[in-house]
């Protein structure tokens, strides 16, 4: 299982716990719609998938500022447990509204731009 183990004590142990859990929801929503045939709510879950699946990647550039600005490793580690995905998430989210948006509509005759 994810996330058994993490250093900063609980803060840090529920943001990567939630993290995973978010995670293989978010994959397991992409597989199921895009089984169904349902590409645009396979994207919308993708982008989602990605958003957290980079938490990794901002982590490691979080944990080495927070050194170099002189931040103390274990608040910071709480800290850098939830900023490392939530703010990947929102900006998915607001991609995904952004682009829901701009989509034409569809009417009975045409599509017609938004």
């Amino acid at each position: 299982m994810l996330a058994t183990v993490s250093q900063g004590g609980l803060p840090a142990h529920v943001g990567f716990g939630l993290l995973a859990v978010l995670w293989l929801l978010a994959t397991g929503q992409a597989y199921r719609y895009i089984r169904a045939g349902e590409q645009a709510a396979h994207r919308r879950w993708m982008t989602r998938s990605y958003a957290l699946t980079f938490a990794a990647v901002t982590l490691r550039i979080y944990i080495p500022l927070s050194q170099v600005v002189g931040l103390p490793f274990e608040p910071a580690y709480q800290t850098i447990a939830w900023l490392c995905w939530v703010p990947n998430l929102i900006l998915a989210e607001w991609l995904i509204l952004r682009r829901q948006d701009a989509a034409p509509i569809q009417t009975r005759d045409s599509i017609v731009p938004a």
